[in-house]
């Protein structure tokens, strides 16, 4: 009687390396997606070490130095100084961790949410898919920015209640996207062979579906942090977002708008940082795409 050979999991992970290797190979074949990825690299490595790196941390903390306001950039100030005397370049690496962190918090709860509604209503379909169907239209009619605004002036200004504003508007896509995954994969063979075997609904969704319908919901997330950060960034340019002192980069673009054009650097250095992630995000995310969607490949 023979047995198995053991080298069966070698062959797994050597084939899963194989793979990866492959979109490694696909991904770094346009340079544009490998600068994308280097300056999304480069600014979570300033969110999270800015604390650390800020030069004038107490330039963060709301403190002036009107001696050396509009001071235009040089060696001392990168970024030159604003109306306070405060250092823009400290305020714009500060602000970095409110921009990006909370443009991540708002895909991952667009994910969550989204994610939920959608694969509840592609499985189970009728009556369920209708209504939840239906309330994610109507949100997609309205614009977006607009919706975001009129929540979160309703719910007032802060961190917290910024995401949540722009969290109800970013859902209804995912929704949207997830439905239409979980409608193509719910009737394949091995759907219905753990349908058969006793499977119920939260195992069949967890185990077997969503883990391979993750290609487009890792794309569209990578396509969509951009336009998160540049969201949160318009709310706290009309003053409906984080309020001062607390450094954001869309916070510091609206206070600088009144020193235009003769202390240009208070706007161009913020403005700069936003078009950066926005720039980096974009092209992070279509190099994904070729990766992870065969049909888009060049």
């Amino acid at each position: 009687m023979t047995t198995t050979p053991s080298t069966l999991p070698k062959r797994d992970q050597s084939a899963r390396l194989e793979n990866w290797s492959r979109a490694f190979y696909r991904f770094r074949q346009s340079w544009l997606s490998v600068i994308g990825l280097a300056i999304v690299v480069a600014l979570i490595l300033i969110a999270i070490f800015a604390p650390v790196i800020v030069p004038f941390p107490d330039h963060v903390a709301g403190g002036t130095n009107t001696a050396a306001r509009f001071t235009p950039p040089g060696s001392q100030y990168w970024f030159g100084t604003n109306a306070l005397g405060q250092d823009v370049f400290s305020l714009v690496l500060v602000g970095s961790q409110v921009s990006l962190f909370s443009g991540l918090a708002v895909v991952l709860s667009a994910i969550v949410v989204g994610g939920l509604v959608g694969a509840i209503a592609g499985y189970f379909g009728g009556w369920i898919d209708e209504i939840l169907m239906r309330i994610t239209d109507l949100l997609l009619t309205i614009p977006s920015l607009i919706l975001a605004m009129a929540v979160a002036a309703a719910l007032g200004t802060g961190v917290f209640n910024m995401i949540v504003a722009i969290s109800i508007t970013w859902w209804p896509a995912y929704a949207r996207l997830v439905r239409g995954e979980v409608i193509g994969k719910k009737e394949e063979q091995f759907i219905v062979a753990a349908r058969a075997l006793g499977a119920g609904w939260p195992r069949i969704l967890g185990r077997h579906i969503l883990p391979n319908i993750m290609s487009p919901i890792i794309v569209k997330a990578s396509l969509d942090m951009g336009f998160a950060v540049l969201t949160v960034a318009s709310l706290g340019f009309v003053g409906i977002g984080v309020k001062p002192p607390t450094p954001e980069w869309g916070t510091l673009l609206s206070v600088a708008r009144a020193d235009m054009p003769d202390y240009w650097w208070t706007a161009v250095c913020p403005g700069c940082a936003i078009f950066l992630a926005v720039l980096g995000f974009n092209l992070l995310g279509d190099g994904l795409r070729d990766v992870m969607d065969p049909k888009a490949r060049r």
